[in-house]
């Protein structure tokens, strides 16, 4: 559906969900900021100047204006500002626009998946904010996001059981909430085994470390969301979206060490957004190993 045809009331939720995007995004900044530092997200409340520690007032923290009216310049030092707090907020505000109107208004999808899009979402631009600056995805996101999707499972099966490309089975126990928690199982445990094994096999012919068991635990959390479909796809095109900054950085500064959470979340957000034609693959390649096997 193109944007010009857009219902008025579908126009208004798309500019909602970008604001929403934005205001989520802000948040997102001061996990970004504190998890590695290992200050509570909750305490100080408000948010601070990272560099004289004033509290800001509201007029400071809206997503994205407060910054260009600021000219980028901290209100109280004038020091500058990181670009990453606008970058951050746009980048969320986009992908929850994004998501609803891929998922939303042109497939029909229920408001229940999209919400956990939209979460997910949020955790993998946390976890690549921190991933580019320190090179670590912290187990407070992970372990969080491995319990929601076996929650998210339990309570919306169709994440995981149907006849869609992106499903991972149509039924299994009879009880369709137990069989969205064991898709939701089988997914977790099939991303992080597929991370770990390409890790191991890389330690095992490079003699140092290849990816990080954060990229692990990042993988897991996102089969546990939306299954081992879902993270196959993302495995197959993290690569080619890290060639895309991997390759010029060798060129241009001889640097070997890079974060792998952000392509990973790359592939994540796009196979997510496209999962019904994308999944097709993997389930095409199920359907043959099936026919092999039988």
């Amino acid at each position: 559906m193109p944007i010009a045809a857009l219902t008025a009331l579908e126009g208004l939720a798309l500019f909602l969900f970008f604001v929403l995007g934005l205001i989520v995004g802000s948040f997102l900044n001061v996990c970004i900021w504190r998890l590695p530092r290992g200050i509570s997200v909750n305490f100080p409340r408000r948010s601070l100047c990272p560099r004289c520690g004033h509290s800001l007032a509201w007029a400071d923290n809206i997503p994205v204006v407060s910054f260009l009216r600021l000219r980028g310049r901290c209100r109280y030092c004038s020091d500058p500002v990181s670009w990453r707090y606008p970058c951050v907020e746009l980048i969320t505000g986009l992908l929850f626009a994004l998501i609803y109107f891929r998922q939303r208004v042109q497939v029909g999808t229920d408001l229940g998946q999209v919400v956990v899009m939209l979460l997910l979402a949020a955790l993998l631009v946390v976890a690549s904010g921190i991933d580019l600056e320190f090179l670590i995805i912290p187990d407070e996101i992970s372990a969080f996001g491995v319990l929601g999707g076996l929650l998210a499972g339990f309570l919306l099966p169709q994440l995981h059981v149907g006849p869609l490309n992106y499903h991972t089975f149509e039924s299994l126990t009879g009880h369709v909430r137990l069989d969205g928690l064991i898709a939701s199982g089988i997914g977790a445990v099939g991303g992080g085994s597929m991370v770990l094994a390409f890790a191991l096999l890389g330690q095992l012919v490079f003699r140092k470390e290849a990816m990080g068991l954060g990229d692990v635990k990042l993988m897991a959390m996102i089969g546990a969301f939306f299954g081992w479909r879902v993270v196959f796809m993302t495995f197959f095109l993290a690569p080619f979206v890290g060639l895309l900054y991997g390759l010029p950085m060798l060129l241009m500064n001889d640097e070997h060490v890079m974060p792998y959470g952000p392509f990973l979340s790359i592939g994540a957000v796009v196979t997510l957004v496209f999962r019904d034609d994308i999944c097709r693959y993997p389930a095409m390649l199920e359907e043959v190993v099936r026919l092999l096997a039988g």
